[in-house]
């Protein structure tokens, strides 16, 4: 009887958590389609001494890259799968391939952190949800075991 209660606890875990990271991440991309208001008076003296120094350093190229990524519309595209993968985690029959979906996303948000903000709040952030997502998608070991190796 304990390992059914125990099984039990880890399927309402799983369910519980992917359903709060599925929320954060339509949260996260839905904010990516709301307009910020900018502030009248710039402030543009970081990113003008960077260029008459050429050192370029976190959290200069950071803000460099996202201001790329946004005038780009990359992070549109991004908001877009971080939609449609939430909608995804959040009805059970489809909950791996959301996982499997947002999986490289939250790579790539960590390692954009890692490498260009370097903030250890902001790595530790994002760290810990490509870890979550890692842990949900753990949950469905057996079927992607069967899916990856054939026995002959």
């Amino acid at each position: 009887m304990p390992a059914i209660h125990n099984n039990k606890i880890v399927l309402y875990s799983h369910v519980v958590i992917s359903i709060a990271f599925g929320l954060f991440f339509m949260y996260a991309g839905i904010k990516k389609f709301i307009p910020r208001p900018t502030p009248k008076s710039v402030d543009n003296s970081e990113f003008v001494q960077a260029f008459t120094d050429n050192v370029f350093e976190s959290p200069v190229t950071f803000k460099l890259g996202i201001k790329a990524l946004k005038a780009s519309g990359f992070l549109k595209m991004v908001g877009v799968l971080q939609i449609l993968s939430s909608l995804l985690i959040l009805i059970p029959r489809t909950r791996l391939i959301g996982l499997l979906l947002l999986l490289p996303i939250a790579v790539n948000i960590f390692c954009f952190h890692f490498f260009m903000d370097n903030r250890p709040g902001e790595n530790i952030e994002t760290g810990s949800l490509l870890a979550i997502n890692i842990l949900l998608i753990t949950f469905y070991y057996n079927k992607l075991k069967a899916l990856f190796i054939h026995k002959l």
